[in-house]
C-alpha cells in the first residue's frame, strides 16, 4: 500500500507500491533498482488542520454548508491543531484545486509511474453527505451545470426564472435554514439530483486533470488509481478516468466470515467495469485485527479478493491504517511472517491466477462451511476452483480445519475424454493430487482436508 523497507519487499515478492511514497527521483530509483513500479499520492479531502491553521486563503476555500460555515470532516475528529478543526477542501474553489495541483507536482517530481488519488470526491462527499458543496463557487458551476443538463419544465417547477442569476441557496433556503434542517430534507428539495450530479462530475473531471498534470511533470504516461469504493455506486463516476482501482472495501471484521458479499460484490463490480482492482480493509477492520490479533481473518480476506480475480494489498509491516471512534487513527504493524507465505504462494503460482474468468454453475452448492469460486483462462482453458475454508472460530481466532470436503461439479466443466487427477495447491502445504471421479452429472473432488484456502486445477 504504502512504501517499506527492502527487507520487506523481498519477504513480499512486492512488484508495485500502490498508494504513494515514491516522489523524488532516489525514491524512485530504489523501487526500479527492485523490480518494483512505484506511485505519488495526493489527497482531495482537505489541506488539513496545520495549513488551515496557518494559511487563511486555504481555510477561505474549506467547504460550506448553507449557513456560510465549514464543515468539518467527521471521521478525522481527532486531527486539530492549535484549536483548529479539519474541514472538507473544496474541489471546486480555485485556491484549494491549485493546493491539489501543487501536491501533485511534488509527489510526480521524482518522475513514478503513477499517481494514485485518495478522497477523490473532494467537495461531492461533503455535499452528498455532510451539507457542504454550498460556496460561491460551487453555485456558480452548478448554474453553468443547469445550463447544460436540465430541462425547461425542471427549471419551471423549481420555480427558476432567470437562471443566469439563480442561486440554489436562495432556493435551499425556503426548505432549511440551517444545516441540520438541510440534511433532514435534502432529498426533498428540487433540483437535488442534478446538484448531485453535478459535485461527482465536478469531482471526476478534476482527478482526470489531475492525472494529465502527473504525466505532465513525470515527463510520461503515467498510471492513475483512486480508492474508489466501487460497491458505492457514486465511486464509479470516476472509473472511465483511471486505469486501475486501489480502494478500501470492508471486510466487516466483527462478523468473522459472515458478512463476505459486499466485498465479492465490490470484485465483481470491478471486473465488469475492466478496472484491476488492489483492496486492503476499512480502518474499522484493521482496528478489530490489532485489539484481537485475529491474523486468520486477514489471511481470509487475502484468499477471498484472490480468489475473485482480485488483489488485496499487503498489510503494512508498519503502519496499516486503523480508525474507531474511541481511538481515532492509529496504526496496526502487520508481522510479515503471518502474510508473507501467503502472498509468495500467489506469486509462485501466476497461472491459476491471472487472466482468468469467473464461471457461473449452475446447480452447484459448494460444500458446508466454504466459499468457492470458479474460473477459467477463454472457454477451454485451463479451469481452476479456489476452495476456502469459512468456518471461522472466534474465540480461537482461527479457522476450524476441515476434512473431507466433497466437490460436487458439473460435468460439463470437463467436457469429452477421462477426467485427469485434480492437482491441489496450498499456501501451506506441499502440492497434492486428487481424484477426479464421474457419478451422473457429476464430477466428484475429494479434499482430504482444508485449512484456509485449496485451489484445484482440473486438467
Amino acid at each position: 500500500m504504502y512504501a517499506a523497507a527492502s527487507q520487506a519487499y523481498r519477504a513480499y515478492g512486492a512488484t508495485f507500491v500502490g498508494w504513494g511514497g515514491a516522489n523524488t527521483p532516489a525514491q524512485v530509483k530504489r523501487h526500479h533498482d527492485l523490480g518494483i513500479r512505484c506511485t505519488g499520492s495526493v489527497w482531495c479531502l482537505t489541506a488539513g488542520a496545520k495549513r488551515l491553521h496557518e494559511n487563511k486563503e486555504l481555510l477561505a476555500a474549506a467547504c460550506v454548508d448553507i449557513q456560510g460555515k465549514p464543515v468539518e470532516v467527521p471521521w478525522l475528529f481527532d486531527h486539530t491543531y492549535k484549536g483548529m478543526k479539519t474541514y472538507f477542501g473544496c474541489t471546486n474553489h480555485p485556491a484549494f484545486r491549485e493546493h491539489n495541483r501543487d501536491m501533485v507536482r511534488k509527489v510526480m517530481a521524482g518522475g513514478a509511474d503513477g499517481l494514485h488519488i485518495d478522497d477523490h470526491l473532494g467537495t461531492a462527499q461533503s455535499a452528498l453527505h455532510f451539507g457542504g458543496g454550498l460556496c460561491d463557487h460551487c453555485i456558480a458551476a452548478f448554474r453553468e451545470h443547469l445550463k447544460k443538463h436540465a430541462t425547461a419544465r425542471e427549471l419551471q417547477a423549481a420555480g427558476v426564472a432567470d437562471l443566469e442569476t439563480f442561486d440554489y441557496r436562495d432556493l435551499i433556503r425556503k426548505h432549511a435554514k440551517t444545516r441540520a434542517q438541510y440534511r433532514k430534507v435534502q432529498n426533498r428539495i428540487p433540483l437535488m439530483a442534478h446538484f448531485k450530479q453535478f459535485h461527482l462530475a465536478a469531482a471526476a473531471e478534476n482527478v482526470r486533470q489531475l492525472g494529465e498534470l502527473a504525466a505532465e511533470v513525470a515527463g510520461h504516461p503515467v498510471l492513475l488509481s483512486a480508492n474508489a469504493g466501487v460497491s458505492y455506486p457514486p465511486h464509479r463516476h470516476i472509473l472511465k478516468y483511471l486505469t486501475h482501482v486501489i480502494c478500501e472495501v470492508p471486510q466487516h471484521a466483527s462478523a468473522g466470515t459472515k458478512n463476505v458479499a459486499s466485498a465479492v460484490e465490490a470484485y465483481r463490480i470491478a471486473a465488469e467495469a475492466n478496472r484491476p482492482l488492489a483492496a486492503t480493509a476499512g480502518g474499522h477492520d484493521w482496528a478489530f485485527v490489532k485489539a484481537n490479533k485475529t491474523e486468520d481473518l486477514v489471511r481470509f480476506w487475502i484468499a477471498l479478493a484472490y480468489a475473485h480475480g482480485q488483489r488485496f494489498m499487503v498489510p503494512h509491516p508498519r503502519r496499516q491504517w486503523c480508525f474507531s471512534r474511541k481511538l481515532g487513527t492509529h496504526w496496526y504493524a502487520a508481522p510479515i511472517q503471518a502474510f508473507a507465505p501467503v502472498y509468495r504462494f500467489i506469486r509462485e503460482n501466476p497461472a491459476c491466477l491471472d487472466s482468468l474468468e469467473a464461471l457461473t454453475l449452475k446447480g452447484f452448492t459448494p460444500p458446508a462451511n466454504t466459499l468457492c469460486a470458479v474460473r477459467r483462462k477463454g472457454k477451454t482453458g485451463r479451469t481452476v476452483i479456489h476452495v476456502i475454508n469459512r468456518d471461522y472460530d472466534a474465540k480461537a481466532k482461527t479457522m476450524r480445519p476441515l476434512k473431507n470436503v466433497t466437490l460436487r461439479l458439473p460435468k460439463s466443466l470437463l467436457p469429452g475424454g477421462t477426467p485427469k487427477p485434480a492437482r491441489l495447491l496450498s499456501y501451506d502445504a506441499a502440492p497434492r493430487t486428487a481424484a477426479v471421479k464421474t457419478e451422473g452429472g457429476n464430477l466428484i473432488i475429494n479434499l482430504p482436508a482444508l485449512r484456509l484456502w485449496t485451489i484445484v486445477v482440473l486438467k
